[in-house]
């Protein structure tokens, strides 16, 4: 990895309702609502000023990843040129949507464009949700690919991340020290697939069990524990058709470097919990 990034920083994604939206970024992720916009909702769940943004005009989606100095974005503007894509310069206007002081944005070959930004909004206040989830950070995404070797080359060539595990054709990617921040799974669509926010403990997790069955909301995956990360989850799907994870702290990559688990089930959840995607499933088990 040339660049060294800080962090995983943001998402942004469209959906149709900005109310709705609003009332499950609230009321079920249990996320705080910093800023708005006639466009746009900002959602806190750590000390970033927002860690995933729902909006409603036609764009991509977008994942971020934070470097640490201006002359880090030059490296990796012309690292992404060097290996084949094209990314282009945030205007100032993109920039201030994204609440950044500058950036550059690339499509990855899914169609989620990737933004690398310096110098992201920090808030100074404390972060309380609008109930007890335990959540401590954006830990992870997911995204789905229906050409899986060309999204791990995208992400291995152009952006630097490395390889920490794969489970079946299923790839993680730690961009920052953790395991991973970036997860690419085969899928028969290509965008978007989940993300996950990180808690304090396994408590953390059952407690957002029994709130999502309280709730009636859907348990798509979980609780469990990922192989890979070592990390104990649950998941639900909501506004803008993807799924929401807690999950709590991650392992550190492999010290002898990324492992090859078998293309099952078993290889996303050690616990075999029930599983709603086939993304999760392993083609062994379809």
């Amino acid at each position: 990895m040339s660049v060294l990034y800080r962090d995983l920083r943001y998402l942004r994604l469209k959906v149709p309702n900005l109310d709705a939206a609003a009332r499950y970024g609230a009321d079920v992720l249990g996320l705080k609502l910093e800023d708005q916009t006639e466009g746009a909702l900002y959602f806190r769940s750590d000390a970033r000023n927002h860690a995933i943004c729902f909006y409603t005009e036609d764009t991509a989606p977008a994942v971020a990843i934070t470097v640490g100095s201006k002359a880090d974005l030059e490296s990796v503007f012309n690292q992404i040129s060097q290996a084949g894509y094209t990314p282009f310069w945030l205007s100032e206007g993109d920039a201030e949507k994204r609440q950044i002081k500058a950036g550059l944005t690339v499509a990855a070959p899914n169609g989620v464009m990737v933004d690398v930004v310096w110098r992201p909004l920090t808030s100074g206040w404390p972060f309380h949700g609008s109930r007890p989830t335990g959540i401590t950070e954006l830990a992870a995404v997911q995204l789905a690919c229906t050409d899986i070797e060309a999204n791990e080359a995208f992400w291995m060539n152009a952006i630097g991340g490395i390889v920490s595990d794969w489970a079946g054709q299923a790839v993680f990617f730690n961009i920052d020290g953790a395991h991973h921040r970036i997860a690419l799974y085969p899928s028969d669509r290509d965008g978007v697939l989940g993300v996950t926010f990180g808690v304090e403990d396994t408590d953390h997790i059952m407690r957002n069990w029994y709130f999502f069955q309280q709730s009636q909301l859907p348990v798509v995956h979980g609780p469990g524990r990922q192989p890979t990360s070592g990390a104990s989850f649950v998941s639900t799907k909501g506004v803008g058709d993807i799924l929401y994870s807690y999950a709590t702290p991650m392992d550190a990559p492999h010290a002898n470097g990324p492992r090859q688990f078998p293309d099952t089930a078993q290889s996303h959840c050690a616990w075999n919990s029930p599983c709603m995607l086939d993304e999760f499933k392993g083609a062994l088990d379809k």
